[in-house]
């Protein structure tokens, strides 16, 4: 037997010990990072809150379908130096994927899964029914569909490719990642079908056996309960590669990984970080973030929870990275909720696989020494022994990380918001007040019978649909030269939790051109007591450059607590819109703002997303400066008007940037220059204007309007 002496029990304690020394470092440093149960709950509230409000856009809009937002956002699974995109599923609900006749649903668009002997694991053929009877479609629908040859009629993959490009062509080359589709490295959009049922392959899941700690039983109840879709993408080495689908269960994989302990999200995201650092040098991304995530999952099932601890995270990577060792020998690599796949297949041949062996054992040689080279969120850096710990170095990651992300939201709601007011242009007045109580019915249905999520998501959409139907209603009333009715007024008053002050100014516009400017100077004075630090004006309109200035600690700091829904209600403001609608709410000028796509080459430059151009949109700052001028000049107080004159010379000409709509600042100003006789000032700005935005501004006007 073999005898140990004290000298290598000494060298192995010391060994052991050294471990637990660098794995807790290793811990304190991904906390440092972000890699903190905090953070990973925030990075999960806003993603899943942005992804409701989706959901929601669409429904306002009219479109049956679903947003969801997978992968390492909605997971909180990332780190500022990860960079990673943002994952967009969208269901399109009309659609339904059937595996057997007797599912058949009236009135969808039915898709029956079909495959053969030769088919590849996960993948389907979709053969399109009839919407009126259990019977087959005998001729195409779309320009891309097939007939095969028993005369059935089957969807290509690439249907929805040809209409995005169609559609966003104009913004440059199309970037593929998979099943995804984008124009942005920032964003990768996935279309796909809900699943009838679920699908035999993914059954093995809730059957096979397992110690029983993970993913403990609420978990997978609650992925049974989760619907699976069909993802347009099939086997690349395949013929009929453009007619497969393949199963996505990436809802399924998020609550598995929301069910990871902190100890097994720190491993998670050590080994992404090894990924990015070593591996992806070396196969590119043929080895995915996917892989890892599969082989911490197995890992986690077979291991025992107790060795998931901060003094053992190197050795829990270890055994991850053994796990892939493994299928690496093998040649395959198992699905974690789908049976018979090899997430090998198609990516890894035998040169690869060979290649990836080598750099893993690399990585794991030297008690994972690799550990201190690593660059990303100088990572290595801070694990060194005589660097000292900056005791702020969280706080300000934190930061960080709130700042990149935080705006999402704000972004979303003015984006639905743009798209409302810019589909009711096509209606009357009439049918453009039926919508919104269309939509204000459809929002407090919502919130009555959904979800927390679903009425945070209200709570942030509801105020501004209340301010639209009162600026709107208020519009009639001044064309008609009617009072406004207290009506209108309360309708106002429910629209001022929208944000700090973007209603209320368009409350006090309302006042202004309704001839009652004391009452409009009050509210103005309450609003401008309104900025402070901890207040940030967010712009998030398509094609504007992000000039404002980055969000304050003071501002962050809000949203630490968690309490995103309050930090935009309290702290921030969105730019001011007003529709065609709402015109006669809106200073005459300003007016002209709805007007500035004057020409076919400007059609020709606007983006899909530019339906705020359509719109009077301005920064909250700058017009609440606007309207004080034009308030103190009507109720003739030349001293109150020439000093808010100043704070808007002082807005625009700020260093360090000021908001998102510079054009429509410097054409306020210019405006009250004009009313002061200044027209060569006045002239100067317009020219400004136009060589900063020479397409889709009407600056363009204004100058030749002065110059005549």
């Amino acid at each position: 037997m073999l005898q140990l002496t004290s000298d290598v029990l000494f060298t192995m304690t010391s060994y052991e010990e050294s471990q637990r020394n660098m794995s807790r470092h290793l811990s304190r440093v991904l906390d440092d990072i972000g890699v903190i149960q905090d953070m990973t709950d925030l990075r999960r509230q806003i993603h899943l809150l942005f992804e409701t409000l989706n959901t929601m856009g669409y429904k306002l809009l009219g479109y049956n379908e679903t947003c969801y937002i997978v992968g390492s956002q909605s997971e909180g699974t990332t780190t500022i130096g990860m960079d990673s995109d943002t994952d967009h599923m969208i269901i399109l609900n009309n659609y339904l994927v059937v595996f057997d006749w007797a599912e058949w649903e009236k009135d969808k668009i039915i898709l029956l899964a079909i495959k053969d002997n030769t088919t590849p694991p996960q993948l389907y053929y979709l053969q399109r029914l009839r919407r009126d009877l259990p019977l087959k479609m005998d001729h195409p629908v779309m320009p891309t569909d097939e007939l095969d040859e028993e005369g059935r009629v089957l969807v290509s993959n690439k249907w929805m490719e040809d209409r995005l490009w169609e559609a966003w062509k104009h913004i440059g080359p199309m970037i593929s990642h998979g099943p995804s589709k984008s124009f942005t490295d920032n964003v990768d959009m996935v279309i796909a079908f809900p699943c009838a049922s679920m699908p035999k392959e993914c059954k093995f899941l809730f059957s096979r056996p397992r110690p029983g700690h993970y993913p403990k039983a609420e978990t997978l109840e609650r992925v049974r309960r989760c619907p699976t879709f069909l993802v347009p993408q099939g086997h690349p080495f395949s013929e009929h590669k453009h007619l497969q689908w393949r199963i996505s269960t990436s809802l399924w994989e998020r609550f598995l990984v929301f069910d990871f302990t902190a100890e097994q999200q720190h491993v998670y995201v050590l080994l992404k970080i090894f990924r990015k650092s070593f591996i992806k040098p070396v196969v590119g991304d043929n080895l995915s973030t996917f892989h890892m995530k599969t082989a911490v999952m197995f890992t986690i099932e077979s291991c025992q929870p107790d060795i998931w601890r901060r003094d053992n995270i190197i050795a829990c990577a270890v055994n991850c990275l053994n796990t892939l060792l493994r299928w690496i020998r093998m040649g395959k690599c198992p699905h974690f909720t789908t049976d018979g796949v090899n997430l090998f297949d198609g990516k890894l041949d035998k040169r690869k696989l060979l290649k990836l062996k080598d750099v893993i054992t690399q990585i794991k040689s030297h008690n994972m020494w690799c550990i201190y080279q690593i660059q990303m969120d100088m990572l290595g850096f801070h694990l060194l022994p005589d660097i000292r710990i900056l005791d702020d170095r969280r706080h300000s990651n934190q930061l960080r990380i709130l700042r990149e992300i935080l705006f999402r939201i704000p972004h979303d709601v003015s984006f639905k918001m743009s798209d409302l007011m810019f589909a009711s242009r096509q209606h009357n007045v009439y049918e453009a007040v039926h919508g919104i109580i269309g939509h204000l019915q459809l929002l407090h249905s919502i919130h009555n019978s959904g979800s927390s999520l679903e009425c945070e998501a209200v709570s942030l959409l509801l105020p501004h649909m209340y301010g639209s139907l009162a600026s709107t209603l208020a519009s009639c009333c001044i064309a008609s030269q009617l009072p406004v009715s207290q009506f209108v007024i309360n309708l106002y008053q429910l629209s001022f939790t929208s944000d700090l002050m973007s209603t209320k100014l368009k409350f006090a516009s309302m006042l202004y051109c309704s001839g009652q400017c004391a009452a409009a100077a009050q509210v103005l004075t309450h609003c401008e007591g309104l900025l402070g630090p901890d207040v940030h004006h967010y712009c998030t309109c398509y094609d504007r450059p992000k000039t404002g200035k980055k969000q304050s600690d003071a501002h962050l700091e809000a949203g630490l607590d968690g309490n995103i829904t309050e930090l935009l209600k309290l702290h921030s403001t969105l730019c001011v819109r007003f529709s065609i609608h709402e015109r006669c709410c809106v200073p005459e000028h300003l007016q002209y703002e709805m007007f500035r796509t004057m020409t076919h080459e400007d059609q020709q430059l606007r983006h899909i997303d530019n339906t705020w151009m359509d719109l009077v949109v301005i920064d909250c700052v700058p017009f609440l400066h606007y309207l004080q001028y034009l308030v103190y000049r009507q109720l003739g107080q030349p001293a109150r008007k020439m000093a808010v004159l100043q704070k808007l010379v002082d807005y625009v000409r700020q260093p360090g940037g000021i908001g998102g709509h510079v054009d429509t600042a410097a054409h306020v100003l210019a405006h009250c220059l004009e009313l002061e006789n200044w027209p060569d000032e006045a002239l100067h700005l317009y020219q400004q204007s136009v060589r900063h935005f020479p397409r889709n501004n009407i600056g363009s006007w204004h100058l030749a309007r002065l110059l005549q």
